[in-house]
């Protein structure tokens, strides 16, 4: 029997280069250890090869921003009833749009959907499995659709309504790296696999005896071994889940797969339609003003 046949998985290095790489990686860190953290007022060290301190670091890695507020659930769900609200009342006004919808929808689902085979044990996924993370996405989207039986038009609608707060309240990172539009895409696909993996429920149940408390013998023997009090124990049953920090990449994967999804179903104009901002701006209560309203920034960032 073959394993990970129908996964694809990293590509094996040569030991001489695998040593070269550590070296460089070593020397590289070792510098980068040395300057100060890039976020403002902070005057710790930077952290492994991050431009930020191990703290706003491990919040960057976690969350896709070293400082910022993360959008309120709350927040997300009235942008999604404001996108909802966008279909049906302005975009989708005859049948033949509907009809032509659902066929891009579903075109653009199955770019995430996969065959429930790939929903692999917790296991399969520990240590270094050797699966890119890309890999690991379609295992924990394998999850989400076909054991939770949870809707991919669900998670693809959680994109978009994170994509669209990050549209009027995401600040760019300081001491970025990458471009306006590369660190918010890994803003957005942060958030939106977190919920996937969330939902996912993608986890492993272990369990353990625990002494609740000890019991005394009745009598006294002259063994002096068994009048040593004895244990009462029970089974307790804990649930592990995927630890946030190695999970990191693996949920970037996950929404890197609904944005393509979403683009593939609606394109990249559809962030362009007022009547879509206007209706998100109203659901974030930002001001509706015609000088105080964030719709004139979407127009002069980078898409």
């Amino acid at each position: 029997m073959r394993n990970r046949s129908f996964l694809p998985t990293t590509r094996r290095r040569s030991r001489k280069d695998r040593e070269r790489r550590a070296v460089a990686l070593a020397l590289s860190k070792k510098a980068n250890r040395d300057l100060p953290c890039a976020v403002a007022g902070c005057a710790r060290k930077r952290h492994d090869l991050y431009p930020y301190c191990y703290t706003h670091a491990q919040r960057y890695r976690r969350f896709g921003h070293p400082t910022m507020k993360l959008p309120a659930p709350a927040e997300l769900r009235a942008v999604e009833e404001a996108v909802k609200a966008w279909l049906e009342q302005d975009l989708l006004t005859t049948n033949s749009d509907r009809k032509a919808f659902r066929l891009a929808w579903a075109e653009g689902q199955r770019k995430v959907h996969h065959h429930p085979s790939y929903a692999l044990p917790f296991y399969r996924l520990e240590g270094v499995s050797g699966y890119t993370q890309q890999a690991k996405g379609w295992v924990i989207l394998s999850h989400y659709l076909h054991r939770r039986g949870h809707s991919l038009s669900d998670a693809m609608l959680r994109h978009m309504a994170i994509r669209l707060w990050a549209e009027f309240k995401w600040t760019m990172p300081e001491g970025s790296r990458k471009r306006f539009t590369e660190e918010r895409n890994r803003f957005v696909d942060t958030g939106a696999g977190r919920f996937v993996l969330a939902n996912s429920c993608f986890t492993k149940a272990t369990t353990e005896e625990k002494v609740i408390a000890w019991e005394r013998p009745w009598y006294v023997s002259d063994n002096p071994d068994e009048n040593l009090p004895r244990p009462i124990t029970e089974t307790i049953t804990k649930t592990k889940r995927l630890d946030l920090w190695r999970s990191a990449s693996l949920v970037r994967a996950i929404g890197g797969e609904l944005r393509m999804a979403i683009q593939h179903a609606m394109g990249s104009d559809w962030l362009s339609d007022c009547r879509l901002l206007s209706k998100a701006s109203e659901a974030l209560g930002l001001p509706q003003g015609e000088d105080t309203s964030g719709l004139s920034r979407h127009f002069q960032k980078e898409h």
